[in-house]
Parts: structure tokens; sequence; C-alpha cells
């Protein structure tokens, strides 16, 4: 049985950083190993990360790939609607859009249902925009997807005023309006980011 002076020594691996075993660090450009020790190198580069570092990165996971897809199509969509040269199918659209609002806002029911039906579309139409918008790109600030809806809106407008073959009729109250919806997208987007916050604060501090 061996005597516990003789009994051999194990070394436990370096911290992440460190270069060596047995010792304390040495610079990468040192070639003379500590004594009592032999040299050990990491197979990868070892870097340290700060936190602010982490925060700076990039916030891209399933939520925003699956946001930006849906922000594309919508967008297209949009375009399609936009350019769509029979302004029939568009007209029946806000009547049916205005038979909902009536439906469940009784005290507008005496307005006519194309006014109800062109303001209501024309605001729901621009609220998925920026919501999609901000959930794909969260690092941007929100107010930019609010100006990112006017442009959006005013370009809309701008085609169709240069493009009279459509037959489609441009007003300016229909970029206010669309205007209006966009910015109600980029306050719902905002609560859900706070209420997103609070839940992960909650979760750090534990019960």
């Amino acid at each position: 049985m061996t005597s516990p002076s003789n009994a051999p020594r194990y070394r436990l691996p370096p911290e992440p950083g460190t270069q060596s075993w047995g010792g304390p660090s040495q610079s990468q450009g040192s070639s003379t190993p500590p004594q009592g020790g032999r040299r050990f190198s990491y197979p990868w580069p070892v870097h340290q990360v700060s936190d602010q570092q982490i925060q700076d990165r990039p916030v891209v996971d399933g939520i925003s790939v699956l946001a930006r897809l849906c922000a594309l199509i919508y967008l297209l969509m949009i375009g399609i609607a936009v350019l769509l040269p029979d302004p029939r199918l568009i007209a029946v659209l806000k009547l049916r859009v205005a038979h909902v609002v009536q439906t469940v806002a009784h005290h507008i029911a005496q307005a006519h249902p194309t006014a109800v039906g062109d303001v209501a579309s024309n605001i729901a139409a621009f609220v998925p925009v920026t919501l999609l918008l901000a959930l794909a790109w969260r690092k941007v600030p929100l107010w930019i997807w609010g100006v990112a809806g006017m442009l959006i809106s005013t370009a809309a407008e701008l085609l169709q005023f240069l493009l009279p073959q459509i037959h489609r009729r441009p007003y300016f109250w229909n970029v206010v309006e669309n205007s209006v919806g966009g910015w109600i997208g980029v306050a719902i987007a905002a609560v859900l980011f706070q209420l997103v916050g609070r839940h992960h604060e909650n979760a750090r501090q534990g019960p």
C-alpha cells in the first residue's frame, strides 16, 4: 500500500482561457512549460465574450424567420391588391368588411357601408405589415417600421396615380388610413415586446 506522500497526484484541467496544466496561464508566444506540469493547447481558439457583445448579436430565431416569410408574402399580396386592374373585386371585399364592422359596432350602422368598409379595410390592411416587420427584425427601432408603413402606403397610391390604365383612383385619405393601421401594428409590437421582456425578467428572478 502506497503512503500518502507517494500517492500519484492528479491535476485538474485548466480553466478556459489558460494554456497549461499545473501552473499559471502562459502567453501564447511562450515556449517554456511551467515546472511540475506539461503544456496543453486547446485545438480551438478560446475567446472571451462580454455581455455587451452577446446583446449586440442579431436576434434571428424561428419566430424571426417565420415573420420574415410572412411579411414577404403579405407585402406581395398588398402589391397585387394595389395593382389589381378590376376595382369591383376590391369594392366587394370592402362591402364585406363593412358588414362585419357594422354588425359589431352598432353606433355606426347608419353610415354608408362603402365608406365604413373603405376606412376599416384601409386601416386593417396595414396592421399586419408593421407588426410582421417588427417581429422579423427586432433590433430595428419600432418607429422606423411606422415610417416604413407610411412610405409603403404613399408608394401604393403613387403607383395607382402613375398607372391610369388599371382604373384605380388614388386618395390622400387612403395614405392617412393606411398609416394609422401601420402605427397600430407598431403599438401592438411594442406591447408584445414589453410583455415578453417582463416574462423573461420574472423567469430570471425566479419564484
